[in-house]
C-alpha cells in the first residue's frame, strides 16, 4: 500500500513506513495551523529526549509549557503538534529530529520542515509550487490557493483555501524558502550539515540510496545540490550520525547506527 497520487505528493510513501513516523492522512496540521515552530522548541526544551509519548502531552495540558489560556486551547495545540510531528520517539523521525536539533540548535526550522513534510500532504502538495519558483520570484496567495484547489479539488471551501495558503506560505517564510509578508518573495534556504543528513534519513527509510537519495526531492527540500549535500553527509560521517563511502561513482550511505532493532527489521524486512 502506497499513497495515491490523489495529493500529487512530490514522493510516495509506503505504509511499512508508517512505523517510522511518516503519515497516510488525507489532512495535516497545516489545516489548523503552521509548522508551530515556537511551540516545537518550548516543548524540546522542556520535555526530556528520552520521555515517551505520553510526557509530550502531560507537558503541554497539564504543565501548560506552551502557555495557552485555557485547556482547549491546549488541547488544540496538542493535536495540531501531533499531527505535525508525531511527539513519540518511539517513532524514527520525531527521535532523530530531537537528537539533530540537539546538536545542532540552529537546524531546527529545517529540520522541522522535512518531519512536516514526511506527515503532511498539504504542505507536501504546495512544496511543488515552492520548488518550481525561481529566487526572486513573487508568490501571491491567489496563485498559492489555484494551486491547492488544482491539487485538491473541491475539496476546501474559499475560506479554507485561503487559511490553507496562508499557513502554508507561513511555514515556508520560517524556513527560509520565502520572505517578506504582505508580498512573499522566493527565497533559498541555508542548509547545514545536520538538516541535510537529517533529509537524507527521511529519504534513506523510504528505500531511497546512493545518487538517488542525494538527489531526490529532500535534498531540493532542504536548498542543497547533492554536491552539498555529500560535503554535509562527510561532516556527519565523521559526527558519528552515519557511514558514508564515496568515490569511483559509487555513493553508499548507511544510516544503520541510528536505527533501533526493530526499525531495522521494518526497512529490511519483506515488504
Amino acid at each position: 500500500m502506497t499513497a495515491s497520487l490523489e495529493d500529487a505528493s512530490p514522493l510516495l510513501i509506503p505504509s511499512h513506513a508508517l512505523g517510522f513516523g511518516f503519515s497516510l492522512r488525507r489532512s495535516g496540521g497545516h489545516m489548523s495551523r503552521s509548522m508551530m515552530l515556537p511551540e516545537l522548541r518550548l516543548l524540546l526544551a522542556t520535555v526530556p529526549a528520552t520521555a515517551g509519548r505520553a510526557a509530550y502531552r502531560a507537558a503541554i495540558l497539564e504543565g501548560n509549557v506552551l502557555g495557552k489560556p485555557t485547556f482547549s486551547s491546549r488541547q488544540k495545540s496538542e493535536k495540531h503538534l501531533y499531527e505535525l510531528y508525531g511527539l513519540d520517539p518511539s517513532l524514527a523521525l520525531f527521535r532523530l529530529l530531537r537528537r539533530f536539533a540537539a546538536e545542532d540548535p540552529d537546524s531546527l526550522p529545517l529540520l522541522a520542515l522535512t518531519c512536516v513534510f514526511c506527515r503532511d500532504p498539504q504542505l507536501r502538495a504546495s512544496f511543488t509550487l515552492i520548488d518550481a519558483l525561481k529566487p526572486g520570484e513573487v508568490l501571491l496567495r491567489a496563485r498559492t490557493e489555484a494551486h491547492l484547489e488544482s491539487v485538491f479539488p473541491e475539496r476546501f471551501s474559499p475560506i479554507m483555501l485561503a487559511g490553507l495558503a496562508t499557513r502554508v506560505s507561513v511555514t515556508w517564510a520560517a524556513t527560509g524558502h520565502l520572505k517578506g509578508r504582505a508580498t512573499r518573495i522566493r527565497t533559498l534556504p541555508i542548509p547545514t550539515p545536520a538538516a541535510s543528513t537529517y533529509a537524507m534519513f527521511a529519504g534513506y527509510l523510504l528505500g531511497l540510496r546512493g545518487d538517488c537519495l542525494v538527489s531526490s526531492v529532500f535534498a531540493r527540500l532542504v536548498g542543497a545540490d547533492p554536491a552539498l549535500i555529500l560535503s554535509h553527509l562527510a561532516l556527519g560521517s565523521q559526527r558519528g550520525w552515519l557511514r558514508l563511502r564515496h568515490g569511483g561513482g559509487v555513493i553508499e550511505i548507511d544510516f544503520s547506527a541510528l536505527f533501533l532493532p526493530a526499525e531495522e527489521a521494518i526497512l529490511n524486512g519483506p515488504r
